[in-house]
């Protein structure tokens, strides 16, 4: 397979270029002491630099940091892990993507940009050997980090945003099941909607943020859209998605079963609606289930999750965050980052991780789906449930990095305020979308 590369800086300079400050990690080659100037560097113990993002939840990352050391000692060499935070994290790795001094291995890689970059080194023999030990990965996962039909990371976890469910307002209405298709859920929104008393059916921001961006693709997969086609070309603009759009839209104007707030909220304002008893039915991550376990607002025991109901696709679908793990082509020991990384998803070590992450984290592969942590409670059990269904932007064809660029300047979000909000038609919007998303990815096929 022939392959041709962007540039580090050229790439860079697409995706958002380095920001002032940014701190840079150099991984020189270990030289044996007393080496005479120009000696060649001597036989050394490999010494390996593994990155990772500082999650929120300390006792995932200290196990995780273990289950990366004690691979080291076990296949004696020794290994460096550094956790950043989230916030910092993608800046590090471009600054040091720029400066040529990226660790031998990554977790939290960008599979579609890094693999046109030319920085990630195939690992299809160690998904093979992972996916063995662990009852094979879950099809969204596999799609997730599959080019040309190699492998170019390991799926580590899964994290899906999902549907809540207030059952005792649904209950109330006289509503016992929870709604499997668009159109049972827009008559039960409509049902449970109640002005006066500040309940309304679901709420999502209309604003240019992840909730209202993830939330917006969702609904044209749900209708039959896509982004692209399967040999690659921007496939955006179609009748389902234009339907897509006018449905949400509705929802706003016509159904009025959304708080009049939803067009300036921010990306927690479905959190805090939900939390404080204004809305029946949102769309989110794990989070709001792990707020309510702090902190119960009086309706956790009657919060029910799951996948974004059926609609003209015939198909549930869920938004997928998650992480994977890669090996960096300039690593100078790729096997020994292998079993790095062989060590954390082994049978061993992988289900104490999941255990550690206290919910938040879910299997990518399947033979972890029994573990108590999801068989004991029921709500992480629903959203494990959901994993099956979680939607990729790219499908049908391979990731990309110019559908990264879409999302991350959210402009599904910005096409359904566009419509909803600022009086836009359906068709005018999606043109404008697909315009943008043309540009951007001839903007990286010229690079």
């Amino acid at each position: 397979m022939q392959r041709s590369y962007l540039t580090r800086r050229a790439f860079l300079r697409l995706a958002g270029g380095l920001s002032a400050g940014a701190v840079v990690v150099a991984c020189a080659p270990a030289v044996g002491p007393g080496a005479a100037p120009g000696a060649a560097p001597a036989m050394a113990r490999p010494d390996l630099v593994f990155w990772a993002p500082q999650h929120f939840i300390t006792a995932q990352n200290e196990f995780f940091t273990e289950s990366i050391k004690l691979a080291a000692a076990a296949n004696d060499f020794d290994v460096d892990v550094q956790l950043f935070p989230w916030g910092e994290y993608h800046q590090k790795q471009n600054a040091a993507i720029e400066a040529g001094t990226l660790p031998d291995a990554l977790l939290g890689v960008s599979v579609s940009q890094h693999y046109a970059m030319g920085i990630l080194t195939d690992v299809s023999d160690l998904f093979e050997e992972i996916a063995a030990s662990g009852g094979g990965f879950f099809e969204p996962d596999i799609r997730e980090v599959t080019i040309g039909g190699a492998q170019w990371a390991i799926p580590f976890h899964n994290e899906p945003q999902v549907m809540y469910y207030r059952t005792d307002v649904l209950a109330a209405a006289g509503y016992t099941e929870l709604p499997t298709t668009l159109e049972k859920f827009v008559e039960i929104a409509d049902a449970v909607t109640n002005v006066e008393q500040r309940m309304w059916g679901f709420g999502n921001p209309y604003t240019m943020v992840p909730d209202g961006n993830n939330f917006m693709q969702l609904v044209v997969f749900a209708f039959g859209g896509q982004i692209q086609d399967a040999d690659g070309n921007v496939a955006i603009n179609s009748p389902e998605t234009i339907a897509a759009f006018e449905w949400y839209a509705s929802l706003l104007n016509e159904h009025i079963m959304m708080p009049p707030g939803v067009t300036g909220w921010d990306d927690t304002g479905n959190n805090k609606a939900y939390l404080s008893g204004q809305v029946a039915m949102i769309y989110n991550s794990g989070s709001v289930v792990n707020a309510m376990r702090n902190d119960d607002p009086g309706w956790f025991q009657a919060t029910a999750l799951g996948p974004l109901p059926k609609g003209p696709a015939g198909r549930y679908f869920v938004f997928n965050g998650g992480s994977a793990a890669g090996i960096m082509a300039s690593s100078r020991y790729p096997m020994e980052a292998r079993r790095l990384l062989a060590n954390a998803m082994s049978p061993e070590r992988y289900p104490g991780n999941l255990a550690a992450a206290s919910g938040m984290f879910f299997p990518t592969l399947q033979n972890y789906t029994d573990l108590p942590i999801y068989t004991e409670d029921q709500w992480n059990q629903q959203i494990l449930d959901t994993v099956p269904y979680a939607y990729v932007a790219f499908e049908p064809g391979d990731p990309t990095p110019w559908i990264d660029e879409v999302n991350a300047k959210f402009l599904f979000a910005e096409a359904a305020g566009r419509v909803a909000v600022d009086g836009w038609s359906a068709a005018d919007a999606v043109a404008d979308l697909e315009r943008q998303a043309i540009a951007s990815k001839e903007k990286f096929e010229q690079a």
